[in-house]
């Protein structure tokens, strides 16, 4: 019973299934706050001179600072991706956990006052280049200096949050107790897909009319649009589609819901510099481009979260970080949501992957009830 009512609690708190989760601010939400970091050097050898993160935070940081967990939303996502698992009773349960949720160095939504990204540092194109590990770096520094944490629980994230939660274990290796990355993993598995959706959505920009060389005043915001429309059609499977979106009308409503909380509320220019930051875990200094070695140097406990349907992210990328880094595992959730799995495009899946996130914090904070 106790199972049943929590799914039907966990399902209220969801939008349709054809609509991501909302991306807005209301009155009872936790209030969004600015970090101001100071002078930031980024390892390609720019600096930024003073870096702001956006985030929120729910739940209470306890005595002993032993109870945060980092949330990393995905590409061109913000840090209300994983609101509908976030609160008392739910997944990432705020009776228990402190949870963080940064908007990502060079954030490329346009709603809200977010992270410092090129548009609204206002260097336009004059803004240095950054990759995936100074993304990393900059919410570590989020973590230790803004919010005097040492240490986390876990860390997390969702699709290209999921690799920088690979990345957050092999740049911070003592850091945190815990990884559990959702439908995704290290990039640079990607193959012939990371070779083709990055320069695609860049030269789609570059060639839109009204970029021009990205030094713009008006966002061209269709650009950006058409740039992500790439990647849309990986996010579910073919049997979704041709169950949800079967009719012109469906298509009409689903577009315009997309379009509100996702396509059509990015800046050109910044997810223009997202889609060239790399984050090759391989690369991290230190391992000369080997990614097992990179991989095996993990002591976090890591679970991966992942849809064998996934369009976006294939089973055999999983499966070969779970060979390399030491004691992982997975749980495997089949659903034709594909790489969506995290959001309600299959209710029952969702449900699925959030009794796995509550089952392995349990497993991870029992050693500690037990110390008390």
């Amino acid at each position: 019973m106790k199972t049943i009512l929590r799914l039907f609690s966990i399902l209220a708190a969801f939008v349709p299934a054809d609509a991501p989760t909302a991306f807005a601010h209301w009155p009872d939400q936790a209030p969004h706050q600015i970090a101001h970091l100071g002078e930031f050097k980024l390892e390609g050898g720019g600096v930024l001179n003073d870096l702001k993160i956006s985030y929120v935070t729910h739940g209470k940081l306890n005595a002993t600072k032993d109870n945060a967990i980092l949330f990393q939303h995905g590409f061109a996502a913000n840090h209300h991706l994983f609101d509908h698992m976030i609160g008392p009773g739910r997944p990432l349960d705020t009776d228990k956990y402190f949870i963080i949720c940064p908007d990502a160095l060079g954030a490329t939504q346009t709603r809200f006052e977010h992270s410092t990204s090129p548009t609204n540092s206002g260097l336009k194109m004059k803004f240095p280049f950054y990759n995936g590990r100074d993304m990393v770096k900059a919410q570590y520094r989020l973590v230790t200096e803004t919010l005097g944490i040492s240490h986390l629980l876990a860390v997390t994230g969702i699709s290209m949050g999921a690799a920088y939660s690979v990345q957050f274990a092999v740049s911070y290796p003592d850091f945190m107790d815990a990884i559990f990355p959702m439908v995704g993993g290290a990039p640079d598995l990607w193959g012939t897909q990371g070779y083709f959706y990055g320069p695609l959505m860049i030269s789609i920009i570059e060639s839109c009319e009204g970029w021009d060389g990205g030094n713009y005043d008006e966002n061209p915001k269709h650009c950006a649009s058409n740039a992500l429309s790439v990647l849309i059609p990986y996010f579910y499977t073919r049997e979704w589609w041709d169950q949800y979106v079967d009719t012109p009308e469906a298509y009409t409503k689903w577009r315009n819901n997309w379009g509100d909380y996702y396509l059509d509320v990015q800046d050109a220019r910044d997810l223009y510099y997202r889609a060239k930051a790399r984050a090759r875990v391989g690369d991290t200094p230190g391992f000369k481009g080997d990614l097992n070695a990179a991989l095996g140097s993990i002591k976090a406990k890591t679970l991966f979260i992942y849809n064998p349907r996934d369009q976006l992210y294939l089973p055999h990328h999983i499966e070969t970080q779970v060979k390399a880094i030491p004691n992982a595992r997975v749980v495997a959730i089949d659903s034709i949501a594909g790489h969506l799995i995290c959001c309600n495009a299959d209710p029952q899946a969702t449900w699925a992957l959030g009794e796995a996130i509550r089952e392995f914090l349990q497993e991870l904070s029992a050693p500690r009830r037990a110390a008390r």
